[in-house]
């Protein structure tokens, strides 16, 4: 398997001999390094349109560099690919398929945790909203076009959503999770669960603004 492998990275021109020996090429081993031993790491995943399969790429962060990792063909290839910093919200919105991102989102729904739970638990049990679930929470909080859309749309993935998580690593290399958001792709919007100060959660549209917000957390981008 060594020797497959040292065969493979000699044909894509990554590796050099040096007495009788492979290394890296210096251009390959810093981003070997940064996959190790990353600073931050921004994480996200999606269902496949089927819901039974899931998907994900990662952006780690180093000394100011960043690289983008993908796995490809039933994850049986690593993509890996330096990427500048200004290019870091259209690949995160090209892999979630966001429509043309609003600047700011207002929050149309806030849930407690124990709320939001009970709310998973009602849309997970069918494909379509009974109108039953529909009247327990438009009491609780409110009816609107927006509301209804979100709990449309979340009825209609089981209550299965997405996430984009960010991360830090401490001295040991253990990573700690720093923010991390749930996004449910609905029939005309994405909509974007994120936490409070209080850790409940806060519902509204996918925006810029939030995403930013995010990547500022851990200082990937300036707040």
């Amino acid at each position: 398997m060594l020797e497959i492998a040292s065969r493979s990275l000699l044909a894509k021109e990554m590796i050099k001999e040096v007495n009788s020996q492979y290394k890296l090429k210096d251009e390959f081993a810093s981003f070997i390094y940064t996959l190790n031993y990353a600073e931050s790491t921004i994480k996200a995943s999606k269902h496949q349109f089927d819901l039974n399969g899931e998907e994900s790429i990662s952006l780690h962060f180093k000394n100011g560099e960043i690289y983008l990792h993908k796995l490809l063909y039933d994850h049986q290839v690593h993509s890996i690919s330096k990427l500048p910093e200004e290019e870091i919200l259209s690949v995160i919105s090209r892999f979630f398929n966001f429509r043309a991102l609003e600047k700011q989102g207002e929050v149309i729904l806030q849930l407690t945790s124990e709320e939001f739970e009970d709310l998973l638990t009602d849309v997970s049990q069918s494909h379509s909203l009974p109108e039953s679930i529909v009247q327990k929470w438009i009491s609780k909080k409110g009816k609107s076009p927006s509301i209804l859309a979100f709990l449309n749309d979340l009825a209609n993935r089981n209550g299965k959503m997405d996430s984009l998580l960010s991360l830090k690593y401490d001295s040991d290399n253990n990573p700690d999770l720093m923010d991390l958001y749930f996004i449910i792709p609905g029939k005309t919007e994405h909509w974007l669960a994120t936490r409070d100060n209080n850790l409940d959660l806060n519902i509204q549209r996918a925006n810029e603004a939030s995403i930013k917000k995010l990547l500022s957390t851990n200082k990937i981008l300036p707040a």
